[in-house]
């Protein structure tokens, strides 16, 4: 499975954000730049990043945005659901279909329904499994991965004793 386009630039802005911490805002325009990513639609994801608190933003010249939270406490499910939300309720695009009650149907299309309902079922478990593990990635173990792959030394991997 892959993760949408939305969720995808949502995550590497995210990531660029993260290893900005601690150095003040940052802007659309550098963030686009350097993910090479259409400011306009980038500016769009961190809009509704920032109405769902995990990116703050600052006005001005040296204005940008912020993680609103820790990267360690942001989890990529969290950002999925954010970025892919089908509508503003919170229901997901993988939620469940409206069953109306009491409708008469022909055999076959008992058939038919109940094949749906098979696949809708194993959907929504691979949806809940997917979103599990996704739960339990979070930004900072992304960001330990980029710094891992990049050659960067990690301060947590290497452990001292004297």
């Amino acid at each position: 499975m892959k993760l949408s386009t939305r969720s995808t630039y949502g995550i590497r802005a995210l990531i660029e954000l993260a290893f900005a911490a601690g150095h003040g805002p940052i802007s659309a325009a550098h963030i686009a730049q350097r993910q090479d990513l259409s400011i306009a639609y980038l500016e769009q994801l961190l809009h509704r990043l920032k109405r769902q608190g995990l990116v703050t933003s600052i006005r001005g010249p040296r204005g940008g945005y912020l993680l609103a939270k820790e990267p360690q406490k942001i989890s990529i499910a969290d950002v999925v659901t954010v970025l892919d939300r089908a509508n503003g309720n919170g229901a997901t695009r993988h939620g469940r279909r409206r069953v109306v009650p009491g409708r008469v149907r022909v055999e076959s299309k008992d058939a038919h329904r109940q094949a749906q309902c098979i696949a809708q079922a194993v959907w929504r478990c691979v949806h809940e499994r997917l979103m599990a593990s996704l739960g339990a990635v979070t930004l900072q173990d992304l960001c330990d991965e980029v710094r891992a792959e990049a050659g960067e030394p990690l301060d947590h991997r290497y452990v001292f004793h004297i």
